[in-house]
């Protein structure tokens, strides 16, 4: 049809142009005149309506086509769709807390700290090294006391994971230093400080000699920690006070600042290069946020200091430490790649944030995607009953959550399939490659399991997807056998993970059937 449209236009172009020839040639002896330029924008106006014609029709062919692939992609292969013999089994969610690994709360592991930890409860702890502690002398690293101190082959052997964060300066109640002496005799160039943060010593951390040792540290610490797998999360401290990398120059003005982007990304080197197989988290996202790298707040449940930090990381911007203008970067999914945590502020009372403001704090967390709060968390021992139930309420979004909520099983004399849908009903996916299994056991109690093509941690919080596997039973002697599913543990490779489905279970494993 366009092709008709334009042929039958080019005949009439070529007869009004015969025309005008024969005209301009012959015009002046019969008394006729012309405008020549009108007719050639009359042309063109032709050509241009046909284009815009042409352009329409293919942009609507485009859009056609467009639909129909994206219907096509949206298309999933079912059990129901292969077999008229296929059952189907729904599912309701769990409503129970699951204390599952690489989430939840993560209480300190020092044993003088105030918060009692359930054993049973946590699968995580919080360890916060200082550098006076780590290295009383130059190359000595007192791992030994560090190891008593944190009770740390208690949690190893409980199978427990660990949140670190080395600091060089942590604010108290009287002076002191948190850094080594021998590094305070090589420097001398910071200062001692009493301000509402409390009292401590502020060292100059853009000073060569204080950054080398300081990498040598970090060095050292990640040789210790890197015989095993304890430590996931590493909050990249060192810097400003509670190694938040921030300075309190409001209230000291002669404090040593916070230095620039290209003296931060040294410290930044040391940890990526100490801690390879460990999940980096910085207090704010700075420009030097290291690849996979995510983020911390240690002001959860302060509404006020939330909101700033979300708008850090959706919109970058200034750093006013530095006044570096582009000090942050916009980050505003980095929970689709990367752990968030952080802890409870001590500004409000912990009964007031699970109380009064319950809806508040519950919101926050959410819209922060976070996977792990600590070291302050809710003390069931300390707070009443009402504001542990509601801290238990936090625990059952926090973090990943995965269910089964329907199950369709379908075949023939040779082959049955199994269909899964599987959902995440927490607020963030899990960021290690976490295999999930379907289970057949028979009745001599044999297992045979198989591995189901999903990739849990592109499975964000909220989002569903349907997983399909073949097993080699027959359709007719299925019913024979138990049909589980679970979540293994990589290292292990062990049921590791409880899946948030209102079904029976056996250990980590759920019984669909």
């Amino acid at each position: 049809m366009i092709k008709d449209v334009i042929t039958n236009i080019i005949l009439v172009i070529l007869i009004i142009l015969t025309i005008v020839v024969f005209i301009m040639l012959f015009g002046d002896d019969l008394g006729i005149h012309i405008d020549v330029g009108e007719i050639i924008d009359s042309i063109s106006e032709k050509f241009q309506s046909s284009d815009e014609e042409e352009e329409t029709e293919d942009s609507s062919e485009s859009a056609d086509a467009a639909s129909v692939s994206s219907t096509q992609e949206e298309e999933v292969v079912t059990v129901a769709s292969m077999y008229d013999n296929t059952v189907t089994i729904e599912y309701e969610l769990s409503d129970e807390v699951l204390y599952n690994p690489l989430m939840g709360y993560a209480p300190s592991a020092d044993s003088d700290d105030e918060v009692d930890v359930d054993i049973d409860k946590t699968r995580l702890v919080y360890i916060e090294i200082t550098w006076a502690e780590l290295e009383p002398e130059q190359g000595v690293y007192d791992f030994e006391s560090i190891e008593e101190k944190n009770n740390l082959e208690e949690w190893r052997s409980a199978g427990k994971n660990a949140v670190l964060r080395f600091i060089c300066d942590d604010p108290s109640d009287e002076k002191h230093m948190d850094i080594p002496e021998w590094v305070y005799k090589m420097t001398k160039d910071g200062k001692y400080y009493d301000t509402s943060y409390g009292m401590g010593y502020c060292p100059d951390y853009s000073n060569e000699d204080f950054i080398e040792a300081h990498n040598e540290a970090v060095k050292a610490l990640g040789e210790y920690f890197s015989g095993d797998s304890f430590v996931r999360y590493v909050e990249l401290g060192s810097l400003g006070h509670w190694g938040e990398w921030h300075v309190n120059t409001d209230e000291d003005e002669d404090l040593p600042n916070i230095p620039e982007t290209s003296v931060r990304t040294l410290y930044v080197n040391a940890y990526e290069e100490a801690f390879p197989n460990a999940k980096l988290l910085m207090r704010r996202p700075f420009t030097e946020l290291p690849e996979g790298g995510g983020v911390f707040n240690d002001m959860v449940g302060d509404y006020d200091d939330t909101q700033t930090w979300l708008e850090w990381i959706e919109e970058g911007g200034e750093y006013d430490q530095t006044g570096e203008e582009d000090g942050l970067s916009a980050v505003p999914e980095i929970w689709n790649t990367a752990p968030v945590g952080g802890e409870f502020t001590s500004s409000i009372e912990m009964e007031e944030m699970l109380i009064d403001s319950y809806d508040t704090t519950s919101d926050l967390i959410k819209d922060s995607h976070m996977t792990f709060i600590g070291p302050k968390v809710p003390d069931a021992n300390a707070i009443s009953g009402a504001a542990a139930l509601r801290g238990d309420e936090i625990l059952k979004y926090l973090g990943y959550r995965y269910a089964v909520t329907k199950m369709e099983y379908g075949g023939d004399d040779t082959q049955s399939y199994i269909g899964l849908n599987v959902s995440n009903e927490g607020i963030a996916p899990i960021y290690w490659d976490y295999p999930m299994y379907l289970y057949l056991k028979d009745q001599a109690g044999n297992i045979e399991k198989y591995e189901l093509d999903i990739d849990l941690t592109s499975l964000y919080g909220g989002e569903s997807e349907y997983v399909m596997t073949s097993v080699p039973v027959a359709f007719d002697d299925l019913s024979n056998y138990r049909i589980m599913v679970s979540i293994e543990d990589p290292e292990t490779n062990e049921p590791a993970v409880y899946i948030a489905t209102n079904a029976t279970r056996s250990g980590y494993m759920t019984i669909l059937l």
